[in-house]
């Protein structure tokens, strides 16, 4: 009888941690970018942000567009917006995504350059950033 429940339970954590609405860390994979290019530009923002400035609130998309500088090569341009933890001031956000799309279906970030407006003492986080692209390319 333990043994039945303690595999009734295993199963069940495994489906929940497989789950991915249950997933602590959603980034959305860059090689999986797919037809819902608003959504997934907009998962990429807040993953940015919130990478970027652990402490911000309400992360959000505020406009996006994409520019080709050579062949293979794309450039996502990203607007966004945060409001400050402690100030509670409105921040915004410029991102530059540099994308390998040489393969149509399986993108690959090559350097996030990242800056926003504002006047905290402390950095935003360039470790995290570079973290977050291995999360981008699923390494």
């Amino acid at each position: 009888m333990t043994i039945t429940k303690t595999l009734g339970v295993v199963l069940l954590c495994g489906a929940a941690l497989s789950c991915p609405s249950v997933r602590a860390d959603d980034v959305p994979n860059s090689k999986k970018h797919g037809d819902l290019e608003k959504r997934w530009v907009s998962q990429v923002c807040v993953a940015i942000i919130k990478a970027a400035r652990p402490s911000a609130k309400n992360p959000a998309l505020a406009s996006f567009e994409y520019k080709e500088p050579k062949a293979g090569r794309k450039e996502l341009h990203i607007k966004g917006r945060f409001e400050g933890r402690v100030s509670n001031r409105d921040y915004t956000a410029t991102m530059v995504v540099h994308i390998d799309a040489r393969d149509r279906d399986s993108w690959e970030v090559l350097r996030i350059d990242y800056d926003d407006n504002s006047t905290n003492v402390v950095s935003y986080s360039r470790k995290n950033l570079d973290n977050l692209i291995k999360k981008f390319n699923d390494e």
